[in-house]
């Protein structure tokens, strides 16, 4: 196995937002990670692991049983990889909160109700779970981006207090059980950052740093510094050493992006990541892991930022030539580097700052939910998308029969093709719409019809990849969502052919579009917006 700078060098990875990967293909992946240099997993499961006495608990989620994580933790042994469990026991806990069974327990949205005997009631059974389970002395207890804790139930109950010492008090609730089942727990430092800086954590050009003590931090809790949005080697270094001056042992959390859609960003994580390393060699941080969320959905695979995974194994081994990395990377997995990344699926153009947070885009999830008649996101359309993705289909076609990675290749062309179709769809038909141009309009009917055709090749491709990789769980949501999408597509044709035959009126036609940020001049194509139902519809819908 290869060895790091670092004590501690692994991956994240959310088991959580609909996707769970199942065992076959977890398993897959970790003789390839320990060949890296990673000698450590963290499985983030909000809810998506087995608690005997609670039934309702990953209810219909893909939820991890006893048996699959002892045995995944056997595995990963054989191949000097830790597994550590990374859990949940404030917030993020949504999926919980549809069952009556956890409701007395919430305090608001999807955060538990501090104070609350009962919450931890249910903690302890969280924690007695995991100790049957993994073998690492180290858990991730979470209690991070609690927003509102304090303002919902517990503020009805117990009126208004300072949110410091409800959070401090349940941290040293927390840390109690921990210390109980013999575990060391490690959390995620925004929320001390954010209750002392306004609400804000890895924004701020000079942070007010927190005094631990009037904080309360247990001693035995070390923190995590999470931030991916930024390729300036400064801000990591500015904020490791703010954490620094907690007096805590600090982990630093870094990303690989999975989660903005359909498509992964390896380029952006790549240079994100090679800063990041930079500066935790710099400050001597000795545990490093790069995070791999689901947020919105959990569309993307995760074996497709197989090259961001390989490139910032490498930085943390002290390799930096990326030509180096590309020639090491195509001898192991058979396919030249850059032609996987073409799985990103987003030009190689952006703004000024080639690499902050702005660059990275998902028009390939937003152009495909953008509805034709109502055309929310048109406004990051700048032509020629529909010949971009018809040409980056015909790239991806290459790779669709491969042997290892043909799903990933075929669901991401199918995509594509579909994109060729409909990513222009709606802005031209409310151009030849309001231009009453008849024989264009009759035109885009076929536009209508291929779209639809190719929407049902990509539904199956996706389909299919999905259950190659994940549990079948959560699939549904997709299905429903890209199901809609169809009917909408359908609804649409219809309604313009009976525009065309009878006259009959399209009001959502007649109205002018406006930019999607509220600005005065249109935003450099293209934008990350990954709310699928806002990106759909300005009306009321379930975006979760």
């Amino acid at each position: 196995m290869a060895k790091t700078d670092f004590k501690r060098f692994g991956l994240m990875m959310d088991m959580s937002r609909n996707s769970v990967m199942n065992m076959p293909s977890l398993k897959k992946l970790v003789p390839a990670l320990a060949q890296m240099g990673y000698n450590f997993i963290m499985l983030y499961t909000e809810d998506t692991y087995e608690i005997p006495e609670e039934p309702y608990f990953g209810h219909f989620r893909g939820r991890y049983s006893q048996a699959e994580l002892k045995d995944f933790v056997a595995f990963c042994e054989g191949f000097g990889v830790e597994v550590i469990p990374c859990i949940q026991t404030l917030a993020h806990l949504n999926g919980l909160m549809r069952w009556p069974r956890f409701q007395r327990i919430q305090d608001c949205n999807d955060i538990l109700l501090a104070g609350e005997e009962e919450t931890y009631e249910l903690i302890d059974k969280m924690f007695k779970s995991v100790k049957e389970c993994f073998k690492s002395d180290v858990i991730h207890v979470g209690l991070d981006e609690a927003h509102m804790l304090g303002l919902g139930k517990y503020l009805d109950r117990n009126g208004f207090e300072n949110r410091f010492g409800i959070f401090s008090r349940h941290m040293h609730r927390v840390c109690e059980i921990a210390k109980k089942y013999g575990l060391k727990p490690l959390m995620w430092s925004d929320m001390f950052f954010r209750l002392a800086n306004h609400g804000h954590y890895y924004d701020a050009k000079d942070p007010v740093v927190p005094d631990p003590e009037e904080l309360g931090i247990p001693e035995d809790m070390s923190l995590t510094y999470w931030d991916y949005y930024t390729s300036e080697q400064e801000r990591y270094q500015m904020m490791l050493h703010a954490h620094q001056k907690l007096g805590r042992e600090i982990w630093y959390a870094g990303g690989i992006w999975t989660w903005k859609g359909f498509a992964p960003d390896n380029r952006f994580s790549i240079h994100a990541n090679l800063a990041a390393i930079r500066a935790c060699r710099a400050e001597k941080v000795e545990n490093v892991m790069f995070t791999l969320w689901g947020d919105n959905g959990g569309e993307c695979l995760r074996s497709s930022v197989l090259p961001a995974m390989f490139a910032t194994a490498a930085f943390a081994r002290g390799e930096e030539d990326m030509e180096k990395i590309k020639a090491d990377f195509e001898a192991k997995f058979g396919i030249p580097f850059d032609e996987f990344t073409l799985l990103d699926m987003h030009e190689h153009e952006h703004a000024e700052n080639e690499y902050a947070r702005d660059a990275v885009q998902n028009p390939e999830k937003y152009l495909l939910y953008n509805d034709p008649f109502l055309g929310v996101c048109d406004s990051t359309l700048l032509g020629g998308e529909s010949e971009y993705y018809a040409d980056l289909g015909a790239s991806l076609e290459e790779y669709a029969d491969h042997p290892h990675f043909g799903h990933l290749f075929r669901a991401q062309m199918y995509l594509a093709e579909t994109l060729s179709h409909k990513a222009e769809l709606g802005k031209k038909t409310r151009e030849a719409y309001q231009a009453k141009d008849l024989e264009a309009l009759r035109g885009l009917l076929d536009e209508y019809d291929l779209a639809l055709e190719a929407l049902d090749s990509f539904i199956a491709a996706f389909r299919e990849a999905w259950l190659l990789e994940n549990k079948p769980h959560g699939l549904e949501v997709h299905e429903t969502r890209l199901g809609g999408l169809r009917q909408r597509l359908m609804s649409c044709y219809e309604r313009l052919e009976n525009f065309l035959e009878d006259g009959t009126e399209i009001p959502e036609l007649d109205e002018k579009g406006l930019d999607l940020f509220c600005r005065e001049t249109k935003p450099t194509r293209h934008v990350r917006y990954p709310m699928w139902g806002k990106a759909l519809t300005a009306n009321t819908i379930d975006v979760r």
